[in-house]
């Protein structure tokens, strides 16, 4: 095996450790020696890839948010402005539909950084980039968000009630698929909050 391939198995080895321990015992209660223990490495070993587990945490949060940048601006990149809205719809669970995918892949680490014993600023660091690729994509099809309430606001409720829909999607035992997922987050795009509560 070459040298890079042992490094990426190492690395891939105190990932899944470190994931681990995060959901049996939190963060702040992680030792290194608890990682190298967990992932049969000597402490040596992590040392050569990283220096303590802030320096762990930051290195697999910024490859998580880094990969979803990615895919969103991949995908966001379609000029919108002289679709119909039925072409609109779709290029929006292309979106979706492509994202989710990533984040069900890395469905182990993304639901423990965003538990109670994972990192905070996690879920704040990810609405951050959404809302930066969103409002750049809504500018360049010549949108804007909407008046109604004070623009923050607005954000607040777009940005939270989609991210929160995912992370409850990432807590759930028997979650649906991502192209499932997608569709239920189209559908609640176009919901109003009073028709989400029906009474006989």
């Amino acid at each position: 095996m070459k040298q890079a391939d042992r490094n990426a198995l190492t690395k891939q080895h105190i990932k899944t450790a470190f994931i681990t321990l995060i959901t049996q015992k939190g963060f702040n209660n992680i030792t290194v020696a608890d990682i190298t223990r967990t992932a049969n490495v000597s402490r040596g070993t992590f040392y050569v890839h990283y220096p303590d587990k802030f320096a762990l945490l930051t290195t697999i949060e910024d490859e998580l948010i880094t990969h979803i940048a990615q895919i969103l601006n991949d995908n966001l990149n379609e000029q919108l402005t002289n679709h119909t809205p039925d072409e609109m719809s779709g290029a929006i669970y292309r979106v979706f539909n492509h994202a989710l995918d990533y984040v069900n892949s890395e469905r182990d680490t993304m639901r423990a950084l965003f538990s109670t014993n994972g990192h905070p600023q996690f879920f704040n660091r990810i609405k951050t980039i959404v809302d930066i690729l969103f409002t750049e994509q809504l500018m360049a099809n010549n949108g804007q968000f909407s008046d109604a309430l004070p623009i923050d606001y607005t954000k607040e409720i777009a940005l939270n009630s989609l991210l929160n829909i995912v992370r409850h999607w990432i807590d759930k035992e028997n979650p649906e698929s991502p192209e499932e997922l997608a569709a239920i987050l189209m559908r609640s795009r176009f919901m109003a909050p009073h028709e989400l509560i029906t009474f006989n």
